[in-house]
């Protein structure tokens, strides 16, 4: 289970109404300081694949994908407000991360 606070809810609702998208993707790919990069785009249409995950959001979709989906199995993604420069965090209970926090340890 992947656990979506109610802070990122509303902050991608937040995003899909300035932006005019419907869809709030957020991806791993190959790459940054650990093996793997966070990816966090919109898109104005969900062409749904295989293996996703979803949640409604009141101004669309958030997806994540297959891989991503396995990956941060049992994480809480998080809009955190505490900081400085506040930013969307995945937090994953036995999976490492970088100081940049947009990377993980593979």
């Amino acid at each position: 289970m992947i656990t979506v606070t109610e802070d990122a809810i509303s902050q991608m609702n937040t995003i899909l109404e300035k932006n005019g998208d419907a869809v709030v993707r957020y991806e791993l790919r190959g790459g940054g300081c650990g093996g793997l990069i966070a990816d966090w785009k919109t898109e104005n249409h969900h062409e749904p694949e295989q293996g996703e995950q979803t949640w409604s959001l009141s101004q669309g979709v958030f997806v994540v994908d297959e891989f991503t989906k396995d990956f941060i199995q049992g994480g809480i993604i998080n809009y955190d407000l505490s900081n400085f420069l506040p930013a969307f965090r995945v937090t994953v209970p036995g999976k490492g991360s970088c100081g940049c926090g947009e990377s993980f340890v593979t």
